[in-house]
């Protein structure tokens, strides 16, 4: 994973021993985000809903194009994200 993954990534996960494994091998912090009430957050800034969100996002995104090619989906999520930034089409040919 070290070349996809930086050293310095934050792993939230439910806790699952796959994932315990996952971080210790791979030198990554990890933090358990639970799905009960009092547990949802982690070290006060952790917690799945950034990350259910960004996918419902990306869900919406993609559900107009009926299904992406895996071939493209480096170019669907920089669009997301520059979407997701705010920019728009005229700002980004402009930079370009």
């Amino acid at each position: 994973m070290r070349p996809l993954v930086p050293s310095d990534s934050v792993l939230r996960s439910d806790g699952a021993n796959g994932y315990k494994n996952l971080a210790a091998a791979s030198g990554i912090e990890h933090f358990v985000v639970g799905s009960k009430a009092g547990t949802r957050v982690a070290s006060g800034c952790y917690h799945i809903q950034n990350v259910n969100s960004l996918h419902a996002r990306c869900n919406r995104f993609i559900k107009p194009f009926c299904g992406s090619a895996s071939k493209n989906l480096n170019g669907y999520i920089r669009w997301l994200e520059v979407r997701l930034a705010g920019m728009r089409p005229a700002e980004i040919v402009r930079a370009s």
